[in-house]
Formats: structure tokens, C-alpha cells, sequence
């Protein structure tokens, strides 16, 4: 998880961090310009030295100001050639300083907010995607659901037209079916035996699908349950809008946004001011050796040091840049207020949607119990034409009429439990908060990245 690691980075980037830098050996053997103090000139002089240096740095930054605290401890050797063959150390055993820009833009305060937002958006959009592969698992499983049913539905049909095919045989010879009908319920037959053709072909598309997604092997064997129970029957409007708002990436996006562009704002603005830099330090130093004598190592760090005190304040004042920075800042605060303007519109969208999604859902209940009796009904209806029918009380066009309503009312209930269903997950996915529990949906941070 890429955000996870660049939010761990950041935080580390707010604690102490210690650092060692050395240059083991840096031989040189060049003319090189030196002043001569005899004659008060510079000269090209020849050299031949060999130079190591070591540097231990612990630095800490400043979130509240941009600067930095660091502590340092340094130590050089030099090794000179020719004819005054001599070794020179020099040490700086201790060293503190502050480095601080002053009026300047202070990146570390706009990150100390934006970072944790990311992460957090991180988070909740993981939490998200998981909820849309549950409502794409859905729109796969009831589409396997809806091809078994309709292959079902050409079996069972096939026998009835086969067995109802005998009794109109048996009523055309007695004159009480017309061949007319007969050649309709011989027809409703060659039709049954066509539709289970082609919903075997579907109910193999749609379960390859699933398998596919759920990444099984295409040769594992399924056995489609239809979840007929509906857990929750409604749910509270508001509680859906509030937990929107509280746990949607989309709400954390737009806050990002808008935090973003005044981050810009006030570094365009800052960039086009006075702007200085201070740099401050104290420490110890000491040499030993020189042209006359080589020095020893252990003489840098014994007491009677120097006192090593540097201080650099550096400054930058814009004078002329033909109104460029003041665009810059302009077209940055324009940026801002059209951030805003589109954050309250997509707001207004959000909350609108949440509303509306809820107050879907809680219609979905008693669609499924209507399309439930409507299949229940169907089906009795079905049962009596058959027997009206072999009885000689009902025609085939009543007959094809009531099968057709039966077809259709069951593949209308299987599609409200779909979208029962559907809705269901897509409030979680909205809200990310489980309804069945009413608890939030949770990030486990452990879980999901293997900590």
C-alpha cells in the first residue's frame, strides 16, 4: 500500500534523524592558487596532499517553523608531500546550530495537514474498494442465479408443454381442441426446448464469469442458494447522512482540495515578499600540526579548545519581475475560491445522493415482498389453467398467457432480491458502516498490511 509507506515516511521525516558522512580518501596532486604572503600575490602553487574527513550530524526539524536543529561532530586529516612532509588534524568535537528561514513558506506546517488527511483518505478508500468488489460479487452471483432460474424455468416448462401435449391429442380427437391450438402448445414446446438451449449457454457464461472473479477454477462445482431473508428492512435516513459524511473518502477529497489550495495561496504569496535566511552555530575546534611538526590525533581532543561560533543571515528581495509573482499569487487565490465554490456544490451533491440512496433502500424491502406474493401467485394461477386446461375449461391462448406470467413474475422476484441486495451494499460502500451491526466498517491496519 503506496500511501501507507509515504505517510510512514512522513512521520519519520518529523522525528531526529542521524547521519555519517566521510570521505576516506581524497588524494590530490595539482597547481593550485594560493596567496603568498612574502611578495602579496597569488600564485599557482603545485600540491600533493591526501585528505579524510569525517561528519556525524543529528538534525531535527521544526514543523511549527521550518527550520532545523542540528548537532554536529566533525573531524579532518590532512597529509601534505613534498619537502616539508607534515600531518595536520583539525576537530570539532561539539557543535550545535539553528537553520530557520525567515518570512519564507513553511512547507513542514502544510504537510502536518495534509499528510494525515491522505493517509486517512488512504485508508477509506481501501475500505471501499472492498465494498465494490462485494456489489460487483452481487451483480455476478444473482446473474449466475438468474440463468439457473431461467434454465430451471425451460425445463419445468417443457415437461408441462409434453404432458399438456398428450391432453390436447387426446381433445383434438374428441374435437374439443382445434389444430390451431394444437399447433400453439406444439410451438410453446419447440420454444421451451430453445430457451433451455440457450440458458444452458447462459447459465455456463454466467457462472465462468464468477468463478472467474472469485478467481476459482472454471471446473468448480457451485450451488446457487438464494439469500431470500433481508436482514435489514430499513434504515435511518439521517444516520445514513451523517455516517456519509464522517466516513466517505469523497468528503476527505474535497477537504484535500481545499486545504491544497491554500497551501498554494499562501506560498505564492509568501514568494513574492522580503524573504531572509538565518544560519547560527556554536561548538569547539581545535588544530594540531603544521609545516614545522605533524600532529597527533589524540591532541584534537584534549581540553583547551577553541570556541567555534559562525552566524550567516542571507536575504532576498524581489525588485523587478514585471508583475509575474503577482499573477502567480492572483491566479492562485482564483484557484481557491473556485475550489470552494465547487466543494459546497459537490457537497450539496453528496448529501443529496446519501438522502436519496437511503430512501431507495428502504422501498426495497417491500418490493421484494410484493414480487415474493407475485410469484407466489403466479404459480397458483399456472397450476390452475393446467388443470381448467386438461378439464377442457381453458384454452391454450389462456394457457401460454398464465405460463408467461409465471416466467416473468419469478425472474422479477429474483431480480428484486438483486437489487435488495444491491442497495444494501451500496449504503455500505457509501457509508462505510454495516447496518446489520451498526458498527463503522474498520481499516485493520495489521491485517491488510502484514504487520
Amino acid at each position: 500500500m503506496a500511501d501507507y509507506w509515504a505517510y510512514r515516511s512522513f512521520k519519520a521525516d518529523l522525528l531526529p534523524s542521524v547521519n555519517l558522512q566521510a570521505t576516506p580518501l581524497a588524494y590530490s596532486n595539482a597547481s593550485q592558487l594560493r596567496y603568498n604572503s612574502e611578495n602579496q600575490s597569488d600564485e599557482f602553487i603545485r600540491t600533493e596532499n591526501l585528505h579524510s574527513a569525517l561528519n556525524l550530524n543529528v538534525s531535527q526539524k521544526v514543523a511549527a517553523t521550518g527550520g532545523t536543529f542540528f548537532v554536529q561532530s566533525e573531524l579532518g586529516r590532512i597529509e601534505n608531500y613534498g619537502i616539508n612532509d607534515y600531518t595536520q588534524y583539525s576537530s570539532r568535537p561539539f557543535r550545535i546550530g539553528y537553520q530557520q528561514d525567515l518570512f519564507g513558506f513553511n512547507a513542514m506546517k502544510w504537510q502536518r495537514k495534509i499528510e494525515p488527511l491522505l493517509f486517512e483518505k488512504a485508508k477509506q478508500e481501501y475500505l471501499l474498494s472492498t465494498e465494490n468488489m462485494h456489489i460487483t460479487t452481487i451483480n455476478y452471483f444473482f446473474g449466475l442465479v438468474s440463468a439457473y432460474i431461467q434454465m430451471e424455468m425451460a425445463q419445468t416448462n417443457i415437461k408441462n408443454t409434453e404432458n399438456l401435449l398428450e391432453v390436447a391429442h387426446r381433445r383434438f380427437e374428441l374435437g374439443t381442441v382445434s389444430r390451431e391450438e394444437l399447433l400453439d402448445l406444439r410451438l410453446s414446446n419447440n420454444n421451451a426446448q430453445i430457451n433451455l438451449q440457450q440458458a444452458g449457454l447462459n447459465f455456463r457464461e454466467a457462472k465462468e464469469n464468477l468463478l472467474n472473479f472469485l478467481m476459482l477454477p472454471v471446473d468448480t462445482e457451485l450451488e446457487t442458494v438464494i439469500p431470500e431473508n433481508t436482514p435489514v428492512t430499513e434504515v435511518d435516513v439521517q444516520l445514513v447522512l451523517e455516517k456519509a459524511i464522517d466516513n466517505n473518502p469523497e468528503i476527505l477529497q474535497l477537504e484535500q482540495n481545499i486545504l491544497e489550495s491554500q497551501r498554494n495561496v499562501e506560498q505564492a504569496n509568501k514568494a513574492r515578499h522580503f524573504q531572509a535566511g538565518v544560519d547560527v552555530s556554536y561548538g569547539i575546534s581545535k588544530d594540531d600540526g603544521n609545516y614545522l611538526e605533524s600532529g597527533q590525533l589524540k591532541d584534537v581532543y584534549s581540553p583547551e579548545f577553541e570556541d567555534y561560533q559562525q552566524l550567516s543571515l542571507g536575504i532576498n528581495i524581489p525588485i523587478l519581475d514585471w508583475g509575474r509573482k503577482k499573477g502567480q499569487y492572483e491566479m492562485a487565490k482564483s484557484r481557491h475560491e473556485i475550489v470552494q465554490v465547487a466543494g459546497r456544490q459537490s457537497l450539496q451533491q453528496f448529501k443529496q445522493n446519501a438522502v436519496t440512496r437511503a430512501i431507495a433502500f428502504n422501498i426495497q424491502k417491500s418490493r421484494v415482498e410484493s414480487a415474493a406474493l407475485s410469484d407466489t401467485l403466479a404459480n397458483e394461477s399456472y397450476e390452475l389453467t393446467m388443470t381448467r386446461f386438461s378439464a377442457g375449461q381453458a384454452d391454450v391462448l389462456r394457457l401460454t398467457s398464465s405460463q408467461n406470467a409465471k416466467d416473468n413474475a419469478r425472474l422479477q422476484y429474483i431480480n428484486a432480491l438483486a437489487n435488495y441486495w444491491n442497495y444494501y451494499f451500496i449504503l455500505r460502500q457509501l457509508t462505510l458502516f454495516d447496518f446489520e451491526s451498526n458498527n463503522n466498517i474498520e481499516f485493520d491496519e495489521d491485517k491488510v498490511l502484514g504487520l
